[in-house]
Formats: C-alpha cells, sequence, structure tokens
C-alpha cells in the first residue's frame, strides 16, 4: 500500500501537529469535502496497519491525532517514499528559492527552482516574484544574465537577514528537513548536515549566559544558532560584512560584545576559520536582540538604557490611558517590560529580524489588547524612527494581556501545575493567566524552560508545555501558548481523566480534612460535611467548566438611561458626579466610585481626559463597581480640568470595569467613534438623546 501526494501531505500534518487535526481545518486548507478527507484518512490507516502501527486516533468527535509511537516512526518510513509525492506549500517553495539564491555560487536558473521545489514553470515563476517582493524589502536586487543566471546584488549585511529568516522556516519544519530528506548547499555539505552542526553551536551560546548574565530563551537560542550557521557558510564563500565604525564602537563596549567574542574563539577554534572584528561586532548586534527568560543585570545602565526606561514608563502610561485601567504593581510591570524591549530596541536599531508564530493568535484571541497595544508603543518608534511591526507589537501586547490577567484567585488549591514554555516571559506569563482562570481548583507554581525543567525538580502534579515534552511520573499536556475555546476544553477533558483516576496508594484529602475537624471541633452533620469536601477535592466534570467572559457592546452600556445633556457644572469634580449619577441609580456602581475617581484625578492629575474637550472617568473596580457599565453626559459649556486648553472638558464617559478585560471591547468601539470628528460634532450639537444612540448603535458590532 503507498500513499499518493495528498495522503503524504496530510499524514506529515498529523505527524507534526501539537495539536488535534480537525476535518474542518484540513478541508480549508486543502479545498477539499469532507468526504475526501475521511477518504484520504482511511487510506493512511490502512498504510500504517500494513507498517504495524497504531493507526489514527479520535478525541470525542473533535479531531486526530497520531500516537506517540506513530509520530515517531512515520518519518523513517516515510523517507522511503518517493519525493514527488510530498507537496510544498507556496511559502515552502519560495523559501527553498531564496536558500538557492542566497547560497549557490554557480549560475542558478528557473529550471533549478522548477527542480528544487517540484512544480510547473508557471508556477515557479509566481513564486520567484514573491521572493523578489521579499528581497526588495531588504533592498535587495535580483539580476538575470542568460550566462550567469540569477544573481542577488547588494549588502551582505542585508542578505545573511534575509538568509536567516529562510533557513529558519526550513530548520523547524521537520516536513523540509528530516521527512523529505532535501538536500541544498545550506543544509548539506557533502554527507554531513550542518544541521547537526546546531548541537555544538547551541551549547557555544549557552556557555556565554554568565557573561551576559542572563538566560536566553530556547527559541533565542535556537534562531542564534542558526544566524551562526549563515556566518560560518557565508565565511567559507568569502563573504564577509563591513559595518559602519559608528556602529562597531557603540556596540564594542557591551557585555554582548565580550560574549561574542568568547563566541568567535571557539567558532575559530572548532571550525577553522577567521572572524574580523566587523563580525564579531555582527554577533553581538544580534546577541543584544536576544529574548531572555530572566536578567541580572542592574538597573543602572548608559543615557541610551536609562532614555529606554522612560520610554517604557511612558508607554505603561498610555496603555492605562487607552485601556483605562490602573496597573497595581506598575514598577514591577515596567521592569518585566523593560527586560523584553530592551532587545526590541536594538533588534529595531540594528535591523535584526524577528518572527512571532504567535501574532495572528493574538490578534485573534486578543483583538482588543492588540489594537490598544498598537496605539501605546509610539513613544518606542518615536526614539528609533521606526514603526513597530505586527511580531514585536503582538510580544508587547502579551506581556500587557498577561499583567491583566495577574491577579489572586480565590480558593482552594487542590494540584499544583507548572508550565514549561521555551518562548520566553510575556508567553509563559499570559499562557500562565489563562490556565489560571480556567482551572480554579489548579495552582501555577511557576514558568520555567525547558532547560531549567529537565535540570530540576519540581514538586507537581501537572506539566503544561509548549513544546513536547516527557516526565516519569508526572502528566505532561503540549498547549498551545494561547488558548482557543477548543484547547480550554482539551485541556478541562485532560484535567478530568487524570483527577478521575484512581490512586489507592494515597488517603482521600477529604478523609484527612475529616478528622481534623473531629479532632478539633463538632461536626452536626458528617454526611454532608464529607459529599462538600468530596466535591471540593474531588471534582467532578461538572466542576470543570469552562467561564465565558461575554463583553458587552457599546450600545449595551450607553443607552436611554445612561445618556445625560446638562448646561454647566460648577467644577470637575461636580462633573465627575453628575456623570455618574445613571450608574449610582442602578447600583452598577456605589458612592464609594465616584469619591475614588476623584480621588484619582487629585492624585494623579487629569490624566481621565484623553483628547481635547473628551474624559474618561475611573477607578479600579474593587473602589465600588458592582457591574460594567458606562454612563455619558453631554454639556453645553465646558468645564476645566486643569488650566491648560487641552483639559477644559464637555464630554464625560464615566466608565464602571468590573476586571481589566470584559470592558475592553466596548472601549474599542467607543474609541472608534470618538476619533472621528464628525461623530464628535453630532454629539456636542445634537438635542435629542436619539441622535447619539443611533451613533453607538452603528460602531457596536
Amino acid at each position: 500500500m503507498s500513499l499518493d501526494e495528498r495522503s503524504t501531505f496530510l499524514l506529515t500534518k498529523l505527524v507534526n501537529a501539537t495539536d488535534l487535526v480537525t476535518v474542518d481545518h484540513v478541508t480549508e486548507q486543502l479545498g477539499i469535502s469532507k468526504r475526501t478527507v475521511h477518504y484520504d484518512l482511511k487510506k493512511i490507516n490502512d498504510w500504517l496497519e500494513d507498517n504495524k502501527l497504531p493507526i489514527i486516533q479520535t478525541q470525542q468527535g473533535m479531531g486526530y491525532y497520531l500516537s506517540e509511537q506513530t509520530k515517531e516512526n512515520v518519518p523513517y518510513l516515510m523517507k522511503e517514499l518517493k519525493e514527488w509525492q510530498y507537496h510544498y506549500s507556496q511559502t515552502e517553495r519560495v523559501t527553498l528559492i531564496g536558500i538557492e539564491l542566497l547560497t549557490n555560487d554557480k549560475p542558478t536558473f528557473m529550471k533549478d527552482f522548477m527542480e528544487r521545489t517540484k512544480v510547473s514553470r508557471g508556477t515557479a515563476s509566481k513564486d520567484l516574484k514573491i521572493v523578489i517582493r521579499l528581497l526588495e524589502d531588504e533592498e535587495l536586487d535580483l539580476q538575470f544574465d542568460r550566462a550567469t543566471g540569477y544573481i542577488v546584488e547588494g549588502k551582505e549585511e542585508n542578505k545573511r537577514r534575509l538568509l536567516s529568516r529562510f533557513l529558519t522556516e526550513v530548520l523547524t519544519n521537520k516536513q523540509l528537513t528530516e521527512m523529505m530528506n532535501v538536500v541544498y548547499p545550506l543544509v548539506k555539505n557533502e554527507e554531513e548536515h550542518i544541521y547537526t552542526n546546531l548541537l555544538p553551536i547551541k551549547q557555544i551560546i549557552i556557555n556565554v549566559e554568565p557573561i551576559l548574565k542572563v538566560e536566553l530563551t530556547d527559541d533565542t537560542i535556537q534562531v542564534l544558532a542558526i544566524q551562526l550557521v549563515v556566518l560560518l557558510q557565508r565565511l567559507k564563500g568569502e563573504h564577509r560584512i563591513q559595518l559602519d565604525p559608528d556602529e562597531k564602537e557603540a556596540v564594542s563596549s557591551t557585555r554582548e560584545y565580550e560574549a561574542a567574542t568568547r563566541i568567535s574563539e571557539e567558532l575559530e577554534s572548532q571550525f577553522k576559520l577567521s572572524l574580523s572584528t566587523d563580525e564579531i561586532c555582527f554577533i553581538t548586534m544580534h546577541l543584544l536582540g536576544s529574548r531572555v527568560n530572566y536578567s541580572e543585570v542592574s538597573a543602572v545602565g548608559n543615557l541610551e538604557i536609562e532614555k529606554l526606561r522612560e520610554v517604557v514608563s511612558e508607554i505603561v502610561h498610555e496603555f492605562q490611558i487607552y485601556a483605562c485601567i490602573l496597573f497595581e504593581q506598575r514598577k514591577e510591570l515596567e521592569e518585566a517590560l523593560f527586560l523584553h524591549l530592551k532587545p526590541t530596541y536594538y533588534r529595531l536599531k540594528y535591523n535584526v529580524p524577528i518572527t512571532n508564530e504567535l501574532t495572528a493568535s493574538v490578534q485573534q484571541e486578543y483583538p482588543d489588547v492588540f489594537s490598544i497595544t498598537k496605539r501605546a508603543v509610539w513613544p518606542v518608534e518615536l526614539m528609533t524612527s521606526k514603526k513597530l511591526p505586527d511580531d514585536e507589537i503582538a510580544y508587547l501586547a502579551m506581556h500587557f494581556g498577561a499583567w491583566m490577567q495577574k491577579e489572586e484567585l480565590p480558593g482552594i488549591k487542590v494540584g499544583k501545575a507548572i508550565i514549561v514554555c521555551e518562548k520566553g516571559i510575556g508567553t509563559s506569563n499570559i499562557l500562565k493567566g489563562q490556565l489560571e482562570k480556567l482551572l480554579t481548583n489548579v495552582e501555577v507554581v511557576g514558568t520555567v524552560s525547558r532547560r531549567q525543567f529537565i535540570n530540576n525538580q519540581y514538586d507537581i502534579d501537572y506539566v503544561f508545555s509548549t513544546s513536547p515534552i516527557q516526565h516519569e511520573s508526572v502528566p505532561v499536556l503540549t498547549v498551545s501558548p494561547i488558548l482557543t475555546q477548543q484547547d480550554k476544553e482539551k485541556i478541562l477533558h485532560w484535567i478530568e481523566e487524570i483527577q478521575s483516576t484512581p490512586n489507592d496508594s494515597k488517603v482521600p484529602t477529604s478523609d484527612i480534612v475529616m478528622e481534623l475537624v473531629k479532632k478539633h471541633g463538632t461536626i452536626r452533620d458528617e454526611e454532608a460535611l464529607r459529599n462538600e469536601l468530596n466535591h471540593l477535592f474531588d471534582p467532578t466534570p461538572t466542576t470543570l467548566s469552562i467561564e465565558r467572559f461575554e463583553r458587552p457592546m457599546l450600545n449595551d452600556l450607553l443607552h436611554e438611561e445612561t445618556i445625560q445633556f446638562a448646561t454647566h457644572t460648577t467644577d470637575w469634580k461636580e462633573a465627575i458626579k453628575t456623570a455618574s449619577l445613571p450608574l449610582l441609580a442602578k447600583e452598577q456602581i456605589s458612592s464609594s466610585y465616584i469619591d475614588a475617581m476623584i480621588k484619582n484625578v487629585e492624585d494623579l492629575g487629569p490624566y481621565v481626559v484623553i483628547a481635547p474637550g473628551i474624559a474618561i472617568p475611573h477607578a479600579r473596580p474593587e473602589e465600588g463597581v458592582n457591574t460594567v457599565g458606562m454612563s455619558l453626559l453631554r454639556l453645553d459649556k465646558t468645564v476645566p480640568f486643569s488650566d491648560k486648553d487641552k483639559h477644559q472638558v464637555k464630554l464625560l464617559i464615566v466608565l464602571a470595569a468590573v476586571d481589566n478585560e470584559t470592558h475592553l471591547k466596548a472601549l474599542a468601539q467607543l474609541s472608534d467613534l470618538l476619533s472621528e470628528q464628525e461623530n464628535l460634532d453630532i454629539i456636542y450639537n445634537s438635542t435629542e438623546k436619539d441622535d447619539i444612540i443611533k451613533l453607538v448603535s452603528k460602531y457596536s458590532n
């Protein structure tokens, strides 16, 4: 039994999947019917049975997956399949063509691209056009000559940057390396794969962490190793880099330069190559832009670093204004954000590329946080004179999202979990926040890197890991860093299965508590107490349910009862009190919340004035909010929140938030509404509430 092209593609997806593969996903990706998918799955199962492997598994109609035994053995069997049976995606074809162009010193022609990607001339030509656009983005030019073929012209620094991106795509794609045995100069020299050189190079990088006084993320070490592979390959071809003298002087005094020097000495020793000062500075720039799990570096820095700390504070301030929240532990947030923004700054400064595979997930699952972050990062864009790409914004949004979820959750914890994450602080913290909200009876004791987990012992009951990992005695579940609804259901089912498994060797926790109560007190109804203790410590599937947070639309909050008109108020305090009356009347807030809003302005200044003429007074949820709400007050005459012209207010929208997140959708819709001057004209000139209500409805979708 052999596999055709489509079945081979589907099998590779199943082998590489860290989550369930759904039929809907396959039909959408391949453009085939569900019936065809089921036919292909049967064909794969027949092939697996022929090879004496466990067939495809299914989980309660949620999706398909392969056993670990099958995943482990399939790649070796698939190497025996003919190469034409694997269908490269367009992204993969573009990657292969890009590598061919940037590594082949011999003449390269269209037929070489066709042979490499196994597609027609027309398809290869379309793929080449995409490659050309990527080259242009890096200020590189593709020249063609009938005798010499295609040649990439431009700065060596830019070539390496693009080549690193392409090679990262290949060396993190099992389908392109292990399974299909793709051969090209940068991955294979004679009979030895340069892929195998990544392991010793990774160790070289790990060895300089004490000099850097940081722990680099696992992902960062992988990417740095790939960039050093690129450097070695280019040096072997006598392609050397030349940096600006001012840039070299700027980086040569850093701790990272010392580490880069040590790395270069190791590379020279192992690979018999000579690295110039320019190459050492090139490595330094990449180290400066590397993401870390933690840092021992003191708070004191040069003028550039101190300016960056000011920028971090400004970004947090802007985020609080746009999100209408107040972070309780702001200094801790700023320190965590600085730890991430420092390498972001150097990546922007030295054009070090970064790819965030979670960007799309962040935009989909946390659209409001992403949007607010994008508006709040202008201080660092001003400092660098560069726009932050979405991949960088997504990382910052993950930091804010994690901090917004950071709160003490009530309840007794009956289990301990740890998160193993190779992607850094922001990623692990946002996953921690999601799990804490989902599993309220499980204490997430911390987040560690893969290396920390392997080298240490932890007293835990569950392990959640963002990459496959094994543990001898503790159950491990591989999860996505950004949890979808399906991911959450999968986690709950997994926890239920573990908690419902009897363990005769352990005395039930409820029995222990019962004996302690008997020893120190009187029990009126022993059976009722035992039932409640069993329910608390041995939760049934009904107690493990996903809490769904409904985020109200703008028109759910602003309507006939919460909109007011007034001629004027005596001062800004009276304006806040008047604007709050609808929420007070409906008992959505208490009078203490009004006092808290006024005190915030007295203590912090007129920060609630978000734009000329517009103020959004608010305080923390615990200061008197009962349910989420908004109320709008339009004044005919402005009321001053300070002596400055920009603090003269005609429109007040009081916000009562129950947490850091529930109000964000309505707030985003309000922000869109207020950003248009014609909408403000309608609000300021309207004589009927209906005019504003229609406007609110227009933006509530």
